[in-house]
């Protein structure tokens, strides 16, 4: 039998097969055939510099573990009972361990372990660990929080979709919504879209008036910080809000591709700011 080769060599090998800086995302995805657990299309590569980096790290620690505590040299050989090992070994979290088994999923072809068994394991967790702190700008049970009926349109689509505070409270219904879609500007002028609810596009154009949904910005500011107050929480801005939101798509085992994604962030690495 032939030797696997030292765990640089390894994780080297792995990275050359995962690498898709380069390449186009929408390219990858499609080409896939990939699901994440919502359902969306996901690539099987890694498209930036900085996960390529995080996933080498990772797979180094995840060998080291397995050659000192398992006695197993071959990467090919991982399995999921040495992946779970390893994370329980950390203590972590259970958005952390969820940001391992991301980064597991990656490189799972070149491991003895299936997605699926990837996705039993973050289950497990996720009904084991604790969840992460909150950072010092995210809130606590959002869903709890009601604002006045012409406000909510706006906090949900910060809550629930991540937009920023000037794309959820300034629509154009006629130019921007169609159907359940809505289409709308990120920072720097790049294009966004979401499916919403059918519930929520009710919302929006029962408070719409003259075909515009609008909010003044320090009125709806005043309303969620008194909303955010009364449970006993510090105010830290409307943009607490997509704090909240990365943290939640995480915690969910969303990738931070994904939630970079989903946010309309120009680069992944970004959505570190709001995980801290």
């Amino acid at each position: 039998m032939a030797r696997a080769g030292s765990i640089n060599y390894q994780v080297s090998n792995i990275i050359k097969e995962i690498n898709g800086i380069g390449k186009s995302k929408l390219e990858s995805r499609n080409e896939s055939g990939l699901l994440a657990e919502s359902g969306h299309k996901v690539s099987d590569l890694v498209h930036s510099y900085k996960s390529l980096d995080n996933i080498r790290g990772e797979l180094t620690n995840l060998a080291k573990f397995a050659k000192e505590h398992h006695q197993q040299k071959d990467m090919s050989q991982i399995n999921s009972t040495i992946v779970k090992d390893w994370i329980k070994s950390k203590e972590v979290s259970y958005s952390t361990a969820s940001n391992y088994l991301s980064n597991i999923n990656k490189a799972s072809d070149f491991l003895n372990i299936k997605r699926s068994e990837v996705k039993e394991l973050r289950a497990e967790f996720r009904a084991e660990l604790p969840k992460q702190e909150l950072g010092t700008r995210s809130y606590k049970n959002l869903n709890k929080i009601e604002l006045p009926p012409r406000s909510q349109p706006a906090f949900e689509l910060q809550r629930d979709y991540g937009l920023r505070v000037s794309a959820s409270t300034h629509i154009n219904i006629d130019k921007q919504l169609n159907g359940n879609t809505l289409k709308f500007k990120e920072k720097g002028g790049k294009m966004n879209e979401k499916e919403l609810s059918p519930t929520l596009v009710s919302k929006i154009r029962e408070n719409a008036v003259e075909g515009k949904y609008e909010l003044n910005n320090r009125t709806y500011s005043r309303e969620l910080k008194d909303a955010i107050e009364k449970t006993g929480q510090k105010y830290n801005g409307t943009h607490g809000i997509r704090h909240s939101f990365a943290q939640s798509k995480i915690e969910a085992g969303a990738t931070k591709e994904e939630v970079s994604e989903a946010m309309g962030h120009s680069r992944s690495e970004i959505v570190d700011t709001y995980l801290r």
